[in-house]
């Protein structure tokens, strides 16, 4: 397809929006992963458990569908609305996400899924927040201090859930040619590939592709 973030494909990613894509696609360039699946940006978090739902019952379904997914506020609550959403089928959801990402192997005429909830299968947070751990820390401390000190002064409107998001980007455009998409500063290691998390992540990637 013409568009790189909405491939239907046998192995397929479903992810919430353009940024999860550029992400993803940079991680696998920087690690070498086998170009075996394709990514379908669903545009939203219920949309991607729709298209979850859509794909398992199709006749002819993908061998393989990983799903990546914010965990917001609460990661148990994420868990817990992933199992709700299939507990209409057979597969064996373990009773908390695997730190290493989950993997739930295929059940009869249905296929192989994984999940990653965003940061780290552990604490709850966004994409933003797995990006983070690829800034240089102490820059992204001070990054932190800067929107801290722009609350005291009344000079900030994004919402408290956003505060990631107002974090990273500010990094960002501290950054040679500042202000790039995260896909394109981890392209240009102004978000660094070669964290714990991002090694964590291709590896959960490989595991459930190839």
């Amino acid at each position: 397809m013409s568009d790189i973030c909405k491939q239907n494909t046998d192995k397929i990613l479903l992810v919430e929006g353009i940024d999860d894509c550029h992400v993803v696609m940079a991680l696998c360039a920087a690690y070498q992963v086998p170009e075996t699946f394709g990514i379908y940006e669903c545009s939203g978090d219920i949309k991607v458990l729709k298209r979850l739902n859509a794909l398992i019952v199709r006749p002819e379904h993908p061998q393989v569908i990983g799903i990546m997914l914010d965990a917001d506020t609460s990661v148990e609550g994420r868990w817990a609305s992933i199992k709700g959403k299939l507990s209409h089928y057979s597969y064996k959801l373990p009773d908390i996400s695997d730190i290493d990402g989950t993997i739930v192997e295929s059940v009869p005429d249905k296929p192989k899924l994984g999940f990653w909830l965003m940061p780290n299968n552990q604490n709850s947070g966004k994409l933003e927040d797995f990006c983070a751990e690829l800034a240089e820390p102490t820059a992204l401390v001070f990054a932190r201090e800067c929107i801290a000190e722009a609350q005291v002064k009344n000079l900030t409107t994004f919402k408290p859930l956003d505060i990631s998001k107002a974090v990273i980007h500010t990094y960002l455009a501290w950054q040679d040619e500042p202000g790039r998409p995260m896909g394109q500063a981890i392209t240009k290691q102004a978000l660094r590939p070669n964290t714990e998390i991002a090694v964590r992540f291709t590896n959960w990637l490989i595991r459930l592709f190839t």
